[in-house]
């Protein structure tokens, strides 16, 4: 998943938060603003039992850099 770390789903929170509250249909706009982020896993998987041996988190934002 990517998108911005401070929004709901990579829409802006607002915009989410007045949906819930007022329960009237809202457009939702992709927040562009803000940190962004990028989440993810890499999962290794034994070929003969096709079983996970180890799942590695992927978490890349300002606060953890990717250093390829």
């Amino acid at each position: 998943m990517t998108g911005p770390y401070d929004g709901i789903l990579g829409v802006e929170k607002e915009s989410v938060v007045n949906r819930f509250l007022t329960n009237m249909p809202v457009r939702f706009e992709v927040d562009t603003k803000g940190r962004n982020q990028l989440n993810g896993c890499v999962i290794t998987i034994d070929p003969t039992s096709g079983k996970a041996t180890e799942i590695k988190r992927i978490l890349i934002n300002d606060d953890h850099p990717f250093f390829g």
